[in-house]
């Protein structure tokens, strides 16, 4: 700790140090206490530092729980913090948690993922261990939370480099994505005798929405003049460790939960602002709504957010209703079984065909932070837009081209 001595006219800052291992006494002499008391802070949170470091984390687990505490609470969202938390639970801490800093070479690491993903998955004390080895997916998110966790390490200084920075990964092969076709939704919209369902898919397809972005949607969200909607929530379960943790970051409305419940119901900001967008309504899907809004007013209000999606009492639909009632109408037409959310896949490939692989159109509707992102998931539509443009250039540019041809042969 450092202290001030006032002497005269200025003021001293006195403090210890050590100066080739022998401890000696320092005085820092400032015009203004002010100043004095700004360097007294400075040095003490030196000698903090300083401390902390002589108890430098030894193994994985203890970074990754440091990491968590000192970054995770500063940079994640509620939904990142709970799945990071996953991660490291089920996967990281079990594996990889007893393994000692200076062990960690990428050469180690390359050969501990080839074993890991070989692991089989550790289910709690009463399922034990799962017979399904760890997906390569699940290892690519451990392989960006470890590798986050030492890029921060270096920073810190608890080690001299990343042993993740160029670990060789197994390689994936993309499976194509299974989603309906528009007339497959149309038939969906046809049979579906739900009237809450049905504008449900409509608004999901048509708007390009996420599950959690259309449960979330309140009325005051329309704006009918211009026929617009705008997207700025989602609904979402998180737990109460991750609400207190983060100290309800990005939550917007937190709805009522029993004493001894481990989960809370809340509306919160998307992830990204980009995510954060406005979509324009065809005059069919706002004829939808406006029946909607009228058989709801029948309902009571309350205290709650005006939701469109919610119950008499305006409690809101969560998502697996929502799934149970879509699941059972896709058997009802005889449909392939697909998830609600693969809707948004089908209104992504619809637009890409409507405006002609116009990307950035596309990406305004679907809230993508990224336009490769749609690239390269979309791309098969996109190949065949490209295919169509040949068509069209030998149509016509080439319309005359009988007569170059034979001066060429």
């Amino acid at each position: 700790m450092a202290s001030i001595v006032q002497r005269g006219g200025s003021h001293s800052v006195v403090y210890y140090t050590k100066e080739n291992g022998i401890r000696k006494q320092k005085w820092e002499s400032f015009r203004t206490e002010k100043n004095a008391l700004h360097r007294k802070y400075m040095v003490e949170q030196y000698q903090q530092v300083k401390k902390e470091l002589a108890h430098r984390p030894q193994t994985v687990g203890q970074l990754i729980q440091e990491y968590v505490w000192l970054y995770g609470r500063a940079k994640w969202s509620l939904s990142m913090y709970e799945s990071s938390q996953g991660l490291i639970r089920n996967y990281i801490n079990p594996y990889f948690g007893s393994v000692r800093l200076d062990e960690l070479t990428p050469r180690l690491v390359s050969r501990l993922y080839m074993e890991f993903q070989q692991e089989p998955r550790y289910c709690g004390p009463y399922h034990k261990y799962e017979g399904q080895s760890v997906s390569t997916s699940t290892l690519k998110s451990v392989h960006k939370l470890l590798h986050s966790a030492f890029e921060q390490a270096v920073l810190w200084e608890y080690v001299g480099r990343n042993p993740f920075h160029k670990a060789v990964l197994p390689k994936t092969k993309a499976t194509p994505s299974v989603f309906l076709s528009p007339e497959q939704i149309q038939l969906l919209l046809h049979y579906c005798s739900v009237s809450w369902l049905r504008l449900a898919i409509e608004l999901s397809f048509v708007c390009t929405l996420r599950r959690g972005e259309l449960l979330a949607l309140t009325w005051d969200d329309i704006n009918w003049e211009q026929n617009s909607l705008q997207i700025s929530k989602t609904l979402c379960r998180v737990s109460k460790d991750a609400m207190l943790m983060l100290e309800g970051r990005d939550v917007l409305h937190v709805f009522p939960t029993e004493a001894h419940s481990k989960t809370v119901l809340v509306l919160k900001s998307p992830k990204t602002e980009s995510s954060n967008r406005i979509v324009y309504l065809p005059p069919s899907l706002k004829c939808s709504l406006l029946e909607w809004q009228n058989e709801q007013k029948k309902s009571a209000i309350g205290e709650l957010p005006r939701l469109i999606f919610a119950y008499e009492d305006n409690w809101p639909l969560q998502s697996g209703v929502l799934t149970k009632h879509f699941q059972g109408l896709l058997t009802k037409c005889n449909l392939p079984k697909v998830t609600f959310h693969s809707l948004r896949h089908s209104s992504i490939t619809y637009k890409l065909v409507l405006t002609g692989g116009d990307i950035k159109a596309v990406q305004g509707d679907s809230g993508h932070s990224q336009a490769d992102m749609i690239t390269e998931i979309y791309g098969h539509i996109l190949d065949a837009n490209r295919r169509k443009t040949t068509e069209r250039f030998e149509e016509e540019f080439y319309q005359n081209c009988g007569t170059i041809s034979c001066n060429r042969t």
